[in-house]
C-alpha cells in the first residue's frame, strides 16, 4: 500500500512538472476556432452532439470600472438566459461568480466568472457566434449584442510575448 501511495505522489508530481515544461507557446494568445461556413446549419442545430456542455467565461474589468458598471454586466450576462431559439429559450442555466476567493494565488486577476450549461454542442455553437459564425442567422444575437457591450469594459494590455492580453478567458468543455 505505500509503495502504490508513493507511485502514485511521484506520477502526480512528475506529470505536473512535466506539463510546466513542455513548451505552451499558446499560453498567452490563441486563435478563434472556425467552424467552416457549409457546417454552420449542422454544427448549430440543439441535437448537434448531445450531452451537458459548459462555456465558462472570466472577465478582467478595466480598473476604472465602477461597481454600477459591473453590477450591469451581470444583469445583462444574466439575461442571457432568456435568449430564445426556435421560440424557446435554450441556456439551461447561468450562475456568476464574483470576488475570487481562492487561496491558491492564480487568480491572474480577474474579476467575474460565469459558467453557461447547454444540452448540446449545437447549442453552445449557436450561442458563440462571431468569431466561430459570421452568419448571423446561426447565432444568438442578444449573446453578440452583450459581447459588443461588454468589450470596452475589458483590460487589454501586452502579454510578455508581445501579444494582446484581452481581459477575457474562456473555456468550453462538454460533460
Amino acid at each position: 500500500m505505500k509503495n502504490t501511495l508513493a507511485i502514485t505522489i511521484l506520477s502526480t508530481f512528475s506529470f505536473f512538472s512535466l506539463a510546466h515544461t513542455i513548451s505552451n507557446q499558446d499560453e498567452y494568445a490563441s486563435s478563434a476556432k472556425t467552424i467552416p461556413v457549409e457546417s454552420y446549419a449542422n454544427e448549430t442545430k440543439s441535437d448537434y452532439i448531445e450531452g451537458t456542455t459548459r462555456h465558462i467565461v472570466l472577465f478582467d474589468l478595466k480598473d476604472d470600472v465602477t461597481p454600477a458598471q459591473t453590477k450591469e454586466i451581470i444583469d445583462r450576462f444574466l439575461a442571457l438566459k432568456s435568449s430564445k431559439r426556435d421560440g424557446k429559450p435554450y441556456i439551461k442555466n447561468i450562475e456568476v461568480g464574483t470576488g475570487n476567493i481562492s487561496k491558491e494565488g492564480q487568480g491572474k486577476g480577474y474579476d467575474l466568472s460565469f459558467t453557461v450549461s447547454f444540452a448540446s454542442k449545437g447549442d453552445l455553437n449557436y450561442y458563440v457566434g462571431t468569431p466561430a459564425i459570421s452568419d448571423p442567422k446561426y447565432f444568438d444575437a442578444n449573446h453578440q449584442k452583450f459581447k459588443d457591450f461588454v468589450g470596452p469594459l475589458l483590460k487589454i494590455e501586452k502579454n510578455p510575448d508581445g501579444s494582446k492580453y484581452v481581459g477575457v478567458l474562456v473555456f468550453d468543455y462538454q460533460l
